[in-house]
């Protein structure tokens, strides 16, 4: 009965330490490392193709300027519509803003936005200095690998 408990705990040790043991004959087999298991069965992270582009423009209005913020997404990418998008003007003397910052726009009705997706903040100044905002949005590259991307969009003022 010891010398059967003394060869499973040396076989378990030899396991362990990723020795092989040899059996009835057979030949030593060293144990495959990690990143071979990895590529033997396919567990890497899918490729995809895409990005997103933002842009941003001053539109002038008769009573009022809007900054216009588009978001689109390029190739497998998604624009998730909840949370949306959000934009949030840096503070700036001067400009007043005629939406609640900061500005979300989202629709909890439908998965994803039809490409591409724009913001408008109509907005009153007192000169032509550059706005400055941060953009928040939340995109899928597939199904259910998801990410949130931000940018510091910075546009300038028309002179016309």
């Amino acid at each position: 009965m010891s010398n059967h408990f003394l060869i499973v705990a040396f076989i378990v040790a030899m396991s362990a330490t990723g020795a092989g043991v040899g059996l009835a004959g057979g030949g030593v087999e060293p144990r495959p490392g990690f990143d071979r298991l990895i590529e033997q069965f396919n567990a890497g992270a899918r490729q995809t193709n895409g990005s997103v582009r933002l842009d941003a423009w001053i539109e002038a209005g008769p009573e009022s300027e809007a900054l216009v913020v588009v978001v689109e997404p390029r190739g497998e990418f998604k624009l998730v519509a909840d949370p949306g998008i959000t934009v949030t003007p840096t503070e700036q003397p001067g400009v007043e803003w005629l939406v609640p910052l900061p500005h979300r726009h989202l629709d909890p009705e439908i998965p994803y936005f039809t490409p591409p997706a724009s913001v408008r903040l109509p907005f009153r100044a007192t000169h032509e200095q550059p706005l400055e905002v941060l953009v928040e949005y939340a995109y899928c590259v597939v199904e259910y690998q998801c990410f949130f991307g931000e940018e510091v969009l910075t546009v300038a003022a028309r002179y016309d």
